[in-house]
């Protein structure tokens, strides 16, 4: 039997799943993570977590919390980890959204689910997930992860009646389109020629505690929200 996959594309897909969260939008989470990446091969290997960022509007207020790994340790990364899903055990997200969550940072976000499993198991705790565990478990697993970057491109290239291309989210962000946000637009506070140079230029402003690395974590998750819900008219006034 044939079945006609035009009558909902990937796209009406989306908006459909976000109409259906619409009166929920507060439990709609922006989320980023950033890692030690010091080469270019590091990325998906299970590298260091240094950083956790979240952002959600609550009323027409967006609110932002940015979890910071207190120094390179593993027992660090198990309570930035903790603290990150004490978030989750809250909001309870019914969306995790990000800027190529698909290819990075929900895959990251799982290996260190089984890290954590690990980690637990060499502490002779077997079956034993505290609740933290399962609150970050639950939102990986029972929420829609939307990326942004794929319902951006169509939508950019709509504006532009030109083919849709990935772009990103520095271009994404300065695009005319988008010029009439209020973007906080960071993106400039870690340039790098390489995904490697990057990386080491994040790594060393969580090194130094400079203040620009919480920043530039809460830019990323705010500008995607705020993104997101003008591409799909999210009301955010009054």
């Amino acid at each position: 039997m044939a079945y006609d996959t035009k009558k909902l594309d990937y796209n009406s897909f989306t908006q459909s799943i976000i109409d259906l969260v619409r009166e929920n939008w507060f439990r709609v989470v922006s989320i980023d993570l950033e890692t030690k990446i010091l080469e270019g091969d590091d990325f998906l290997t299970g590298e260091r977590l240094l950083g956790i960022g979240v952002s959600r509007r609550v009323g027409y207020k967006i609110e932002s919390e940015i979890f910071t790994l207190k120094d390179d340790s593993d027992e660090a990364e198990i309570e930035l980890m903790n603290e990150a899903a004490k978030y989750m055990n809250v909001v309870k997200p019914l969306v995790l959204l990000g800027y190529n969550i698909s290819g990075y940072d929900f895959p990251l976000l799982n290996l260190k689910l089984k890290w954590y499993d690990d980690y637990n198991k060499k502490l002779g705790k077997v079956n034993a997930f505290p609740k933290e565990y399962w609150a970050l478990k639950d939102a990986c697993t029972r929420a829609y992860i939307l990326d942004l970057m794929h319902p951006l491109r169509f939508a950019i290239a709509e504006h532009d009646k030109a083919p849709a291309k990935y772009k990103s989210l520095q271009s994404a962000v300065n695009h005319e389109m988008f010029r009439h946000l209020d973007l906080m637009r960071v993106k400039e506070l870690a340039q790098g020629t390489t995904s490697a140079d990057k990386g080491r230029t994040i790594y060393e402003l969580w090194k130094s505690k400079n203040p620009n690395f919480q920043k530039y974590l809460e830019g990323d998750v705010h500008d995607v929200l705020v993104l997101a819900e003008e591409i799909f008219g999210i009301k955010t006034n009054p």
